[in-house]
């Protein structure tokens, strides 16, 4: 296990060196992401390839398309990935319609909602999947609608890919809120996603709150405190993966250390909590590979990428945004 962590964590730092030479211009932790697409499946980055499913990507879509723009890498890395990228991108593009179906406007969430169906390898259920998940979107909603927006989405497909119903998908998903918010006061959006993570797992929620809670409690005794803003529901991915949750936090820890002096990954690149979110990534990628069934896989696979995705995007955002504040400021 830690040879194919180790193997990993390197193959995720060659790869963003290898993708940032080609496309300065993205976030860098969106380069980072389209690295994770490759060293998911144990595969060097091949920029040319990448640039080739761009391409293919713009000419498909139109510029103002939320494929395009920050998602445009993630996609084009995802497609470079496919043995077949020209299907993936249909099935990719068929998906999103049915989430925009009755929407006046478009969201790259739903975007990434619609490739995690992708990705699961389930695009033939992808009809009752939305339904699904608009269903537990309505019922998240209805419950608590300054905490529920498009951001969800990525988490509500998820769920709604699990054999659960909506009906126990929403009470164990207010239960685990009840619990968890009780340990991270002012930050219920955060808290929210995790619940909606650890949802996503069976076994029983008050189990799987605690689990999360003294997971974190482990990071911040050994000093490596995890993040409580977007990175926060990054840390339901680590509750099924051992009983030992000292190896777990260990694991997470050395994929942090390895990341120190390697370009992209600086202070001036990610905080600490980032790296830390990037670690869990990995470590639950790795440990994933020795569960056999079909759930797990969606748990542990497709489930920590969409996370780090989604991370990534909030932090772009968040750049964007601040970046465009300082030129307005001149």
């Amino acid at each position: 296990m830690k040879d194919r962590i180790q193997r990993r964590s390197e193959l995720l730092v060659e790869n963003r060196n290898l993708l940032h030479k080609d496309f300065r211009l993205e976030n860098g932790l969106i380069t980072v992401i389209a690295g994770a697409a490759f060293a998911q499946k144990d595969r060097t980055a091949d920029p040319d390839r990448v640039k080739e499913c761009r391409k293919l990507l713009r000419d498909r879509q139109g510029a103002f398309s939320q494929m395009r723009g920050n998602n445009e890498l993630v996609i084009s890395s995802k497609m470079a990935v496919s043995p077949n990228p020209e299907q993936y991108l249909d099935n990719l593009v068929e998906i999103y319609e049915k989430f925009q179906k009755g929407k006046f406007f478009s969201s790259s969430y739903r975007v990434l909602a619609a490739s995690t169906i992708c990705d699961a390898g389930k695009a033939s259920q992808a009809d009752a999947i939305v339904e699904k998940t608009n269903e537990i979107l309505k019922g998240m909603n209805s419950k608590h609608p300054f905490l529920t927006s498009d951001d969800d989405t990525g988490f509500a497909v998820l769920l709604a890919m699990t054999e659960k119903s909506t009906e126990s998908i929403l009470e164990e998903l207010e239960q685990s809120y009840q619990i968890l918010k009780r340990s991270f006061s002012f930050h219920d959006n955060a808290v929210y996603s995790l619940a909606q993570v650890l949802t996503t797992y069976d076994g029983d929620a008050v189990a799987k709150c605690k689990k999360a809670v003294e997971i974190f409690e482990a990071f911040k005794e050994t000093g490596y405190k995890y993040g409580k803003e977007h990175e926060l529901p990054s840390l339901g991915i680590l509750i099924n993966l051992s009983d030992n949750i000292g190896d777990i936090v260990g694991d997470v820890i050395e994929v942090f250390e390895s990341f120190k002096g390697q370009k992209g990954f600086g202070m001036l690149d990610m905080s600490k909590q980032t790296k830390l979110m990037l670690g869990a990534m990995i470590v639950a990628s790795a440990y994933g590979e020795d569960r056999s069934t079909a759930n797990a896989a969606v748990a542990n696979g497709a489930l920590s990428i969409i996370i780090a995705q989604q991370a990534a995007m909030l932090a772009a955002i968040a750049a964007t945004s601040a970046s465009a504040a300082a030129s307005s400021s001149h």
